[in-house]
């Protein structure tokens, strides 16, 4: 299980808890964070899952795959942060991670 913080676009600091192997969406959802937008549902067709993930020091995140990479193209707030929430899945290493949701991009997907 993979506890950690999530930061709403207001700056409301929300604790979470995930399984192991959820995806880092489901676990924001279930916990009732509803900011993430995830109009594709899920299947990394969109930017609107758009992250920025600060890790604990000496912890990696997976690689981006080329799916993920050409959705964050298209997203005008991309930094070195930037994940889908939808391809990320938790894991013990994610444990104390900081997650911040990505400005809106405007829904043009």
């Amino acid at each position: 299980m993979a506890s950690f913080t999530v930061q709403t676009r207001s700056g409301d600091q929300v604790e979470v808890t995930g399984r192991d192997g959820a995806t880092l969406l489901k676990a924001m959802r279930k916990a009732g964070v509803d900011e993430v937008v995830a109009q594709c549902g899920g299947g990394c067709a969109c930017a609107t899952c758009h992250v920025y993930v600060t890790l604990p020091a000496g912890v990696a995140l997976p690689e981006i795959g080329a799916a993920e990479g050409r959705m964050l193209a298209t997203s005008r707030h991309r930094t070195l942060a930037s994940r889908l929430s939808c391809q990320l899945k938790l894991e013990p290493g994610l444990d104390r991670m900081h997650v911040v949701i990505a400005p809106d991009d405007g829904g043009d997907f």
